[in-house]
């Protein structure tokens, strides 16, 4: 029985019931883990298609590729759920939001969703080309998750497409290490199509160099304890959609709105408190 795991002096174990509980381990002790079989074959296309015409949207809006690349953005189609649907599916895949909420707790909400387009020889050219966090700036751990990032991958990820590069365990260290350590260390991530990447978004990745003759696209959604700001107002993106529905209110952060005044913020609890309350028995 050479598969029996044998320990001594050992007295403290996780125990994983569930494959719930084996992912939220794999994030919390390595930084990432790989779910399979997240999105058809119907969606890829449909995601794929839609991606690239809500970026050249985008393109429009601004002015121009020129402007998105003077502002450091360039081949990203920021906030693609303001813009259709289907992006909004990702973000509310239940899959991914189970292992969200075993690491996060059940109040959380979207603080990001972005369109990476990995483009052949050019990607460098973007920041998420670059190593980072997904919560930038910050160089301070702590004992739980702040945010885990979902990355949706449209395309296959691989050592030529570009598939994202992540530095295992580095979501527990507050310093960016030595380039010596990061050049041993470093490791690609390799993901069919149809994949979700789950990272702990303190963790150290980057984009990798795509030289294949495809572009290699991605959308990326960052979930975060309420107490961080999120990167768009998704309550005046989305025009005040899906406000009536108790669980993307939350997700997408309308309970966090900040109210004018002392009245105002007394009187939306009161409402809370009103609609939560059991009906009167009739006489």
């Amino acid at each position: 029985m050479h598969n029996v795991i044998k320990t001594f002096g050992i007295k403290e174990f996780n125990l994983a019931s569930s494959d719930v509980d084996l992912r939220a381990e794999e994030i919390r002790l390595v930084g990432y883990t790989i779910l399979p079989d997240a999105l058809s074959l119907k969606d890829l296309e449909a995601g794929r298609a839609k991606l690239d015409r809500i970026y050249q949207t985008q393109l429009g809006e601004i002015g121009g590729f020129d402007n998105l690349k003077a502002i450091g953005d360039p081949y990203t189609a920021m906030c693609p759920l303001a813009y259709d649907d289907f992006f909004l599916s990702l973000a509310a895949d239940r899959q991914v939001l189970a292992i969200v909420e075993r690491l996060l707790g059940e109040y959380f909400i979207l603080m990001l969703q972005n369109g990476i387009l990995n483009v052949p020889e050019r990607g460098d050219d973007q920041t998420s080309g670059y190593w980072h966090r997904d919560l930038g700036y910050q160089h301070f751990v702590s004992s739980r998750p702040l945010g885990i990032t979902a990355i949706h991958c449209l395309d296959e990820f691989n050592s030529k497409t570009g598939g994202t590069r992540v530095l295992p365990g580095s979501h527990r260290h507050e310093v960016f290490p030595s380039e010596e350590f990061l050049r041993a260390h470093d490791r690609g991530i390799e993901a069919p199509a149809g994949s979700v990447i789950l990272l702990d978004a303190m963790l150290y990745h980057r984009g990798g160099h795509n030289t294949s003759p495809g572009v290699r696209r991605a959308v990326n959604t960052t979930y975060t304890l309420p107490l961080i700001k999120q990167q768009i107002d998704l309550s005046k993106a989305l025009n005040g959609r899906h406000r009536d529905d108790p669980f993307l209110a939350r997700l997408l952060g309308y309970e966090g709105e900040i109210d004018p005044n002392v009245t105002a913020f007394r009187q939306r609890r009161l409402r809370r408190k009103l609609d939560d309350a059991p009906p009167t028995a009739a006489k």
